[in-house]
């Protein structure tokens, strides 16, 4: 099904520097909502898969280490959150680049006003920024152990989270890679080849760490092989993603690594201001459960196990809104750069549809799983009773922050991901972390206190998101992203 704004044929310029002229839409109804929800599903669901795939990798690791003890979980987890928060986050969040100016880019080429090559020169400078931004985080990795003992960490668990970590720094070669390019690739709307890929690497993730962790082929005596399997899995993902998009589909954006445009300085400026915000957004977010989870570590070694258990989890539901996010980011990125402020108006408002049922369907599947979800993890009854005992309150908290994740999704397409990381500042480090830290320890609440702050939090910055999307002028977003494919150009001319 197509839109009719779709058909209504574009009055182009003459010249690409020139400013556009629009045709008048029809207006938005319910009729094109739903139809723009209907075709964002055939989108959204590979992107969901895949990152559901994706965040097995690390879940495999996590069961693994857990059938080896209460003390591996927890260390394993701990080491898993702190490389997310002081290294991975920063690499997606810098995607966010990719995201707008990528799917943005793309828009205009098929508008006709625009060069497909950009892509692939947006795509470089993305992973040129990353790579350097890899040097303070590998920095900081060998320094694990002592900065988790100044937190006040138990001594065996900071010692063996700072093992696992050394062990993870080559992942972020692989990493950076395939962060980059599946995003690239989604920009075009090929939005299954990140399923593919990690669909055909998950189960050989699995044998790996049932082979490094529990035969004669294991790494080291105290788990060291779940590191050393994800590094063969991440390393497989970034050379299948990079062949993929080479001989299947998507390559023809890419014109070979151009150094002089990877290097232009107005454009290396562009992706960092887009990058930068797209880090605070995703590491306000990131950061905030490393703090949760160092406090979960005060209360002992169940708590933060426990802890674990739960983010784990609501990571795993997590990655259906993120697919239909990303789906709708790709959309109204696409629709901005073709200069259809319209239809991204409609396709927001089909995501925000969508995302309510979203929301709904998580909710109710922690509700009706709260004293079996935790039996998937561990065997030890201490901590699946802390687990249950939570459960019915992360089950509200989702009703938030499926709607906060697909608000994030609409901004990153139009170009606007410094609200979302204004807005996730004030939220969890004004809101969430003080009530929490108040709930926790001063209440006597424990982890329950730390996710009845963090609830309350997300419950006002999806309010205040969707207060501010629906004010946001669509046509003054779809001239602004005209304007960023014209400056591009013009530092070609």
């Amino acid at each position: 099904m197509s839109f009719p704004s779709e058909q209504t044929p574009l009055l182009l310029p003459a010249h690409p520097h020139a400013l556009r002229r629009r045709s008048p839409a029809p207006p938005i109804t319910k009729a094109t909502v739903l139809a723009a929800a209907k075709e964002m599903v055939p989108m959204a669901w590979p992107v969901s898969l895949g990152y559901l795939l994706q965040s097995s990798l690390n879940m495999a690791a996590i069961v693994a280490q857990g059938q080896l003890g209460t003390n591996n979980l927890a260390s394993m987890a701990l080491a898993t959150l702190f490389a997310n928060v002081t290294g991975y986050s920063l690499i997606v969040g810098m995607g966010a680049a990719i995201d707008t100016l990528c799917s943005q880019a793309y828009g205009e080429y098929l508008a006709g006003t625009g060069d497909k090559k950009e892509l692939g020169r947006h795509l470089s400078r993305a992973i040129f920024i990353n790579y350097l931004l890899c040097i303070p985080i590998t920095t900081l990795w060998l320094f694990t152990e002592p900065l988790l003992l100044l937190t006040g960490q138990d001594p065996s668990i900071a010692h063996l989270s700072g093992r696992y970590i050394r062990l993870l720094i080559p992942c972020l070669i692989p990493f950076v890679l395939s962060e980059c390019v599946k995003r690239y690739l989604m920009a075009q709307g090929i939005m299954r080849a990140q399923m593919t890929v990690i669909g055909c690497v998950t189960p050989v993730n699995v044998f790996l760490q049932y082979l490094f962790n529990f035969t004669s082929w294991k790494v080291g005596e105290n788990g060291e092989g779940s590191p050393f399997a994800l590094l063969v899995s991440q390393c497989l993902i970034a050379g299948s993603l990079i062949v993929y998009a080479r001989f299947v589909k998507g390559g023809e954006c890419f014109a070979g690594w151009e150094w002089k445009q990877v290097l232009n300085e107005k454009k290396l400026r562009m992706v960092g201001r887009l990058g930068v915000s797209g880090i605070f957004m995703t590491c306000s977010e990131w950061w905030a459960w490393e703090i949760v989870a160092l406090l979960a570590g005060l209360l002992g070694p169940e708590y933060l196990a426990a802890q674990t258990i739960v983010l784990s989890a609501s990571y795993w539901t997590y990655t259906l809104p993120m697919g239909f996010a990303i789906a709708c980011t790709t959309r109204i990125g696409n629709a901005l750069g073709s200069g259809k402020p319209d239809k991204a108006k409609t396709s927001a408002m089909a995501a925000l549809v969508l995302g309510l049922f979203l929301a709904v369907l998580n909710s109710t599947f922690f509700m009706v799983g709260r004293k079996n979800i935790g039996y998937v993890f561990s065997d030890d009854e201490s901590v699946i009773a802390i687990v249950s005992q939570i459960m019915p309150l992360v089950a509200a908290f989702q009703l938030a922050d499926v709607m906060a994740c697909i608000c994030g999704g609409i901004l990153r397409g139009a170009g606007r991901p410094d609200i979302g990381a204004y807005l996730n500042l004030i939220g969890y480090y004004i809101l969430g972390i003080p009530f929490g830290v108040f709930f926790c320890f001063q209440l006597g609440w424990k982890l329950y206190g730390l996710w009845s702050g963090l609830t309350i939090s997300l419950f006002v910055v999806s309010f205040i998101e969707i207060c501010i999307l629906s004010g946001l002028d669509w046509g003054r977003e779809a001239d602004a992203a005209h304007q960023r494919s014209m400056e591009n150009l013009a530092c070609d001319d």
